[in-house]
C-alpha cells in the first residue's frame, strides 16, 4: 500500500505511469473566499505537483467575493502563472454560484474541483484523483481520512442519506472530486445545489467512485460552515427529492456514459479569464 503522502507519492514509478496515461482533458477549479492567507501556498503546492507529474494544467480560481487581500494575491501570482486564470464575482454567490460559473467558461472534458483552505493537497490528492479515473468512472470523489474538523456529523448524516436514497456507494460526496463536465453541464445546478451534485450522478446510473485522501487542518483562515448550512442542506435536499421524482430522472438519459479516453494535456483548453 502506497502511504498517502506528498514527498513519495511519486516514489512508485508505476503510479506515476499510470497517472500520464488517461486521456483527458481537465482543468483544476479552485473556489476561494477570504483565503488571503492560503492562496500562495496553494498555488506553490500544486505547481510542486505539476513538476512531480511531469505535466501541467490549467486552474481556474473563482473569487468568490472576498473581502481580504485574495484577488489582489490571486492578480500578483496570475502574472507569473501562464496556468492560472482567474474569475471574480462582485459579491458572494456561494459555492453552488462557483460551480455555475466554472461550468460557463471550462470548456475541458473534466473538472477537476479542489480546495483553496489546504485542507487538501494537491501534491497528494490530484495524483490519487486521476491514478483512480479509469475507463467507465464517470466521477472520482476524495474521501477525507482522519478529519479533525467540526463538519464530520453533518458530513455523515448527508452521505449516509444519500447512499440510502440515491443508491451513493461513496462516503464523503461534498469534497475534492473529479468529474464529467458534460454530465454536470446537463443539470440545472442550482436546484441541485453543489452539495448533491455527485447523488444525483449515482442515482442516474453514473459510476461515482472514491480514493481515500488525507485531511490536514486549515492552514489560515476560518471555515465558512456554520449551523445555519445544517437547516439549508436539509430544505436543499427536500427540494432536490421532489425535483429528481418528478423530472431530474430524465435529464442525462440520452447521453453516452462514456467519452473517450485520450487525456492530450497539450491541447488542454486553457481560458484566459481576469
Amino acid at each position: 500500500m502506497i502511504k498517502l503522502t506528498a514527498k513519495n507519492i511519486f516514489e512508485n514509478s508505476d503510479l506515476k505511469q499510470e497517472i500520464l496515461s488517461p486521456n483527458y482533458s481537465i482543468t483544476i477549479v479552485i473556489p476561494c473566499l477570504n483565503e488571503e492567507g492560503n492562496l500562495e501556498r496553494l498555488l506553490l503546492n500544486i505547481e510542486e505537483a505539476f513538476k512531480d507529474m511531469g505535466f501541467s494544467l490549467p486552474v481556474l480560481v473563482v473569487d468568490d467575493g472576498s473581502t481580504d487581500n485574495s484577488y489582489q494575491i490571486l492578480k500578483k501570482m496570475s502574472e507569473k502563472c501562464d496556468y492560472l486564470s482567474i474569475i471574480r464575482h462582485p459579491y458572494r454567490l456561494g459555492v453552488t454560484g462557483v460551480w455555475k460559473t466554472a461550468l460557463d467558461y471550462v470548456r475541458t472534458d473534466w473538472i477537476f474541483w479542489g480546495q483553496a483552505d489546504l485542507e487538501s493537497d494537491p501534491r497528494t490528492d490530484l495524483p490519487l484523483l486521476l491514478k483512480a479515473c479509469v475507463p467507465g468512472v464517470d466521477a472520482v470523489a476524495g474521501w477525507r481520512q482522519k478529519r479533525g474538523d467540526r463538519k464530520i456529523l453533518a458530513s455523515k448524516l448527508a452521505n449516509t442519506t444519500c447512499r440510502l436514497l440515491f443508491g451513493l456507494k461513496i462516503h464523503d460526496m461534498n469534497w475534492i472530486k473529479l468529474v464529467r463536465r458534460d454530465l454536470l453541464s446537463a443539470l440545472p445546478i442550482e436546484k441541485i445545489t453543489h452539495r448533491y451534485l455527485l447523488a444525483v450522478l449515482a442515482a442516474q446510473g453514473y459510476n461515482v467512485t472514491e480514493v481515500p485522501t488525507p485531511w490536514h487542518p486549515r492552514h489560515s483562515g476560518t471555515s465558512k460552515f456554520g449551523k445555519k448550512r445544517l437547516l439549508t442542506s436539509a430544505i436543499d435536499f427536500v427540494k432536490l427529492w421532489w425535483w429528481f421524482h418528478t423530472q431530474g430522472r430524465l435529464i442525462n438519459q440520452h447521453q453516452e456514459k462514456s467519452i473517450g479516453s485520450v487525456i492530450n494535456y497539450f491541447d488542454v483548453v486553457q481560458q484566459e479569464i481576469i
